[in-house]
């Protein structure tokens, strides 16, 4: 602070020295003037460096919001993109089902639960009553059969998978025909019993649904045969055993088509 006020001194005296000359002698020396002039130059020169940082600070406030904006509309373009590619790949399923498996797919219905036990096996989708759902309607992807709704909602629905022991489904061995009904087995299988068969059924055949029942449309995978149970010598049917094709455990979304 003392150094201060003694700078204050000096350049106060410089000015009234300045003013006398000015007064009395008409001239100032060129060194009281440069004195005088540097305090002048030092002031203005903060001044100027002032104004400069104010106005740095401001440009760089208003680069930071700028960039937060732009930030904040990547952000959404990126999102708005993510649900048109979500859109699109649904989309993509429903013409694969509609082009495998039946043309009447008419609606994707994302998987919201899972529910099983001992004596149940359901899912929960969410669509409902008000995106055109009804009871009846058979649900797949383009891996195969999953089961059928049997309850709807105004916003979800409760589809029966063909793990539940309630579950009934006319199977037949593709290209090798036959009659018979795949029922939820404990394990994760379909097991398939008094199966009318036209030619010797083996483990890795396919089978897929039938219009037994008038449910499901013909055709549709239901899974690979795994095991061909041994056959009672007075029976003529056989018993089997399916792997369904599905994943249940991972499915996301699903295909249903217009009730048979």
């Amino acid at each position: 602070m003392a150094s201060f006020f003694r700078a204050w001194y000096v350049f106060v005296g410089l000015g009234l020295l300045t003013f006398v000359f000015t007064a009395f002698v008409g001239s100032v020396p060129a060194g009281v003037s440069s004195a005088v002039a540097l305090p002048h130059d030092l002031i203005g020169s903060a001044g100027r460096n002032l104004r400069a940082t104010v106005v740095s600070l401001t440009d760089r406030a208003d680069l930071r919001a700028d960039n937060a904006a732009l930030r904040a509309a990547l952000a959404r373009s990126e999102g708005a993109a993510r649900q048109l590619e979500l859109r699109l790949q649904e989309l993509e399923t429903l013409l694969d089902v509609r082009r495998n498996q039946s043309p009447g797919a008419v609606l994707v219905a994302p998987v919201t639960g899972w529910s099983r036990s001992a004596t149940v096996d359901t899912l929960t989708i969410g669509a409902g009553r008000r995106d055109g759902v009804l009871r009846g309607m058979p649900v797949s992807v383009p891996e195969g059969l999953v089961g059928i709704v049997i309850a709807v909602a105004e916003q979800r629905s409760v589809v029966r998978t063909l793990l539940d022991p309630q579950s009934r489904v006319g199977v037949a061995v593709r290209d090798k025909g036959g009659q018979g009904v795949a029922v939820g087995e404990v394990g994760d299988l379909v097991r398939v019993d008094r199966f009318i068969a036209e030619q010797a059924v083996s483990a890795g055949d396919v089978a897929e649904t039938t219009s037994y029942g008038g449910l499901f449309p013909r055709g549709i995978t239901i899974g690979v045969i795994s095991e061909v149970l041994p056959q009672d010598p007075n029976e003529l049917r056989r018993s089997f055993l399916v792997q369904p094709a599905v994943d249940f455990a991972t499915l996301t979304d699903v295909v249903l088509f217009t009730p048979q």
